[in-house]
């Protein structure tokens, strides 16, 4: 057998999920891909190519070349939902209603001197965040755009409560014109909550007054809001 036969025969190993996991021909079938990576039975899961910035849907029967697609991974998910987004106006999809946006910035590096955005008609800029979630649903995320950094008079923005986190991805960009209040308001009916009158506001572990602005309360750059009842107090 020549040399150039043998190297065929090697075994080539693909990234499922975090593991190397190993196949003896560079083409298989993803349903070998599911029942090599123990996701088992196969037909209750489906993969997600992620290759150079592009995603592509695989089905049990469909054929993957490990060769062509050298540098990428598969994504594994349970059932057949696979909702879809935008990149810089580029499709993707994916197999779940979540994504961390750790592995959304490990996928798609933010650009030296830039930010990733969702961008929406009616509410300001959410800046991804590392420890933020992506969320797909009904509700959720459609487009994601990448811009360069400009803060002049802007104020990344999250807001922490015990009803959850606003916005889930990251931070909403604000003009440093904008009341604090506005921003609380904003992260209520996004939370879908309504704070009794006892409820504080902290930055900084410092309280700060609600109906300023944050260029008023000398606020710039990035912040996190804390808003909640007073330590040792209740709260809704």
């Amino acid at each position: 057998m020549t040399e150039e036969a043998l190297g065929r025969k090697r075994p080539h190993e693909y990234l499922i999920n975090g593991t190397l996991i190993g196949f003896p021909d560079d083409v298989f079938t993803g349903r070998d891909a599911l029942t090599r990576s123990g996701h088992t039975p196969a037909s209750e899961f489906q993969l997600v190519l992620v290759r150079n910035g592009r995603t592509r849907l695989y089905l049990i029967d469909d054929d993957i070349d490990a060769v062509a697609n050298a540098g990428g991974e598969l994504r594994a998910f349970p059932g057949d939902h696979s909702p879809t987004f935008t990149v810089d106006e580029v499709g993707q999809v994916w197999g779940s209603d979540e994504m961390e946006v750790d592995e959304f910035l490990r996928h798609w590096p933010a650009l030296e001197g830039g930010h990733w955005v969702l961008e929406r008609d009616d509410e300001p800029d959410t800046v991804l965040v590392s420890g933020g979630i992506l969320a797909f649903g009904p509700e959720g995320v459609e487009h994601i755009t990448s811009k360069k950094d400009k803060h002049q008079n802007k104020v990344l923005v999250m807001v922490v409560t015990t009803a959850g986190i606003f916005p889930a991805e990251g931070s909403k960009q604000y003009p440093a014109s904008t009341k604090i209040s506005a921003v609380l308001a904003d992260a209520a009916k996004k939370l879908k909550i309504t704070a009794p009158p006892e409820w504080v506001v902290q930055i900084a572990n410092a309280d700060v007054d609600k109906e300023l602005t944050f260029e008023q309360a000398n606020i710039s750059g990035s912040v996190t809001i804390e808003w909640g009842a007073r330590e040792g107090g209740g709260g809704a």
